[in-house]
């Protein structure tokens, strides 16, 4: 019995691997972003969440972040960031049932030179999510989970353009 949970494990790894499956790993991002201070405009008070996860990603991706505008070799700005929700649909009674989540965040990428690395870009994520009047404050917490989520996956992919940065 062990040898063929072995086995089947076995299996597994060899399909993985044959079909061009690999762990992510660190992101390679340009050398001019080694130093890099983020900073939102507008006055976002509180940061969204983005501006929130977006330093926390690109330092686990090896770029050091400074509160010090002068000492970075790169600025990345939050433009714009924000989140909303409209409704979708209603039932016969009027009542909203199902609304979409929508997440926006617009950013751009300046060297220390004054040159633009990434110009004014504008990323989006919706998500849809059901409304139960008996379960109102489980919905306020599907709300904010989703706008989470949305924002770890807007952090990303600016990653992952300015990976594509990084390539070109």
């Amino acid at each position: 019995m062990r040898w063929m949970m072995g086995s089947g494990f076995g299996l597994m790894l060899l399909t993985l691997a044959g079909c061009g499956f690999q762990l992510r790993g660190q992101a390679q991002l340009p050398p001019e972003m080694r130093v890099t201070y983020v900073q939102s405009t507008s006055g976002l008070s509180p940061p969204g969440s983005v501006s929130r996860k977006l330093p926390l990603l690109l330092a686990n991706n090896g770029v050091t972040i400074t509160r010090d505008p002068a000492q970075a070799t790169a600025t990345l700005t939050i433009l714009r960031e924000g989140s909303g929700r409209r409704v979708v649909a209603a039932d016969r009674f009027g009542i909203e049932r199902q609304y979409v989540i929508a997440y926006d965040v617009t950013y751009q990428v300046t060297l220390a030179n004054g040159q633009t690395l990434i110009p004014a870009e504008a990323f989006n994520a919706n998500r849809t999510v059901l409304f139960d009047e008996n379960r109102v404050l489980g919905f306020e917490a599907a709300q904010e989970s989703l706008v989470d989520s949305m924002a770890e996956d807007l952090s990303w992919q600016i990653v992952r353009r300015l990976q594509a940065a990084a390539g070109s």
